[in-house]
């Protein structure tokens, strides 16, 4: 009897030593073969392009652009180096506009500058312009905020120049401080 216990003693050490190794191997297999996890930044970056904004039967805008860095699901946008910027009014060019750096929110139409920035109208006589280092546009309120220095041209000898300006588009309403220089308005 001794010794049926004593082999059955070693049968379930030997078996209890096999379920070990066999759970440690099992979780050492799961380990191989796994993917790594996606890179932290979900960013999607474009380099030297050409973008377009259409309307139903019009464009709207084009533009050209060094770089665009775009979150996950591309609502917001940082672009670099916008020039030959182009808004169309009823079809036809209205504006041209130059910018070092937008972020734009696609879903509100919301964008703000930095860096210097250049607007100009097209076919306009005189011709009109202004250039500044910051804008900030809300399309909810129609309004552009140009919170440093402004330089207007409006076909004067000098520019018009205002700390800050704020126009709202809806009303027409314009509001300017720390305004010197000439203006021009036919």
């Amino acid at each position: 009897m001794a010794s049926r216990l004593a082999l059955l003693r070693r049968t379930a050490i030997g078996a209890l030593v096999a379920l070990v190794a066999f759970v440690i191997w099992g979780i050492y297999r799961a380990g191989l073969g796994e993917t790594p996890p996606p890179p932290s930044s979900t960013d999607i970056i474009f380099h030297n392009g050409f973008a377009n904004g259409e309307r139903i039967k019009t464009r709207s805008w084009t533009a050209d652009y060094d770089r665009i860095v775009s979150n996950a699901d591309q609502t917001v946008l940082d672009l670099d180096n916008v020039r030959n910027g182009t808004i169309f009014k009823k079809g036809k060019p209205y504006l041209r506009v130059r910018a070092a750096h937008m972020t734009v929110n696609t879903v509100t139409r919301d964008f703000s500058v930095t860096g210097a920035l250049h607007v100009e109208t097209v076919d306009a006589k005189p011709a009109r312009s202004f250039d500044t280092t910051s804008a900030d546009w809300s399309d909810s309120l129609q309004r552009l905020n140009l919170t440093k220095k402004v330089a207007i041209h409006t076909g004067a000898a000098a520019p018009l120049m205002v700390g800050s300006l704020v126009v709202n588009v809806k009303t027409g309403q314009i509001e300017m401080h720390d305004v010197s220089g000439p203006v021009r308005f036919k």
